[in-house]
């Protein structure tokens, strides 16, 4: 599959509908020994299946751009824990980012550019008070979320969370960047800004986000570090290893 270098691609996985005994046997045999030790410490059955699919997910993507088995690829974690491609070599510049909440998992993938891919169960509860939720948002978040009639902040919870999500993500350094050192705003529903602290060193100006409904119950975020450069959207439902069908995406 060619993956041009203005396309960003997603795909999606529902492991509540993959539970054909077989496939469940290939998706094992790609397992890797950590892989293994990992999944065998989660104690729901229900998440054991999820990391089962979610590691066949990320494999299976990335063998529909390279004429490489899905058993084959390696991965090595960089310092905060992130993974990244080791194996195949030149499979370097191809740049992936996987996220899963109860019920839906996803696999962003770019050619070169640094991505980061959020998804979150919008319907579920929520009750952590504003105050409580200094920590995760700049004090700029938090007021503009506490002025919001309470039937709407909760979507706008989640319009938060999602997008710091995806960008702390696809910076690879996951809860080591502050989450109240860059702030998004809003205009209405319309995404309107993004600013980081000095302290992170880093252009606000050099990224891109999107947000996307899913089935009308969850929510995605996309990060893209690259400023000037207009995208394309591919979007696939994925049952790995087996099919991949196209679907048109609900940008909000």
């Amino acid at each position: 599959m060619e993956l041009p270098g203005n396309e960003i691609h997603l795909y999606f996985a529902y492991p509540g509908s993959i539970t054909e005994p077989e496939l469940l046997k290939q998706y094992e045999s790609l397992l890797t020994d950590e892989d293994r030790g990992l999944m065998s410490r989660l104690f729901y059955l229900r998440h054991r299946h999820q990391f089962l699919v979610t590691r066949a997910l990320q494999r299976a993507c990335l063998s529909g751009y390279y004429q490489v088995k899905p058993s084959d690829w390696q991965f090595k974690k960089n310092a905060y824990g992130k993974p990244e491609i080791s194996f195949p070599k030149n499979a370097g510049a191809i740049r992936f980012n996987i996220s899963h909440c109860e019920g839906l998992i996803m696999c962003g993938i770019t050619r070169q550019q640094d991505i980061g891919v959020d998804v979150e169960d919008a319907k579920r509860s929520t009750s952590a008070s504003f105050e409580s939720l200094s920590s995760y948002f700049s004090a700029t978040e938090t007021a503009d979320m506490a002025r919001l009639p309470t039937d709407l902040q909760k979507q706008r919870f989640f319009d938060y969370w999602t997008l710091k999500e995806s960008y702390i993500k696809a910076r690879g350094m996951g809860l080591a960047i502050p989450l109240a050192k860059f702030s998004f705003r809003f205009a209405g529903e319309r995404l309107d800004a993004f600013e980081t602290h000095p302290d992170l060193d880093d252009d606000a100006a050099a990224w891109q986000f999107w947000r996307i409904s899913r089935d009308g119950r969850y929510q995605v975020a996309v990060a893209v570090n690259s400023a000037n450069q207009s995208f394309k959207f591919r979007a696939y439902n994925m049952v790995p290893l087996r099919q991949r069908d196209a679907i048109q995406l609900d940008f909000l």
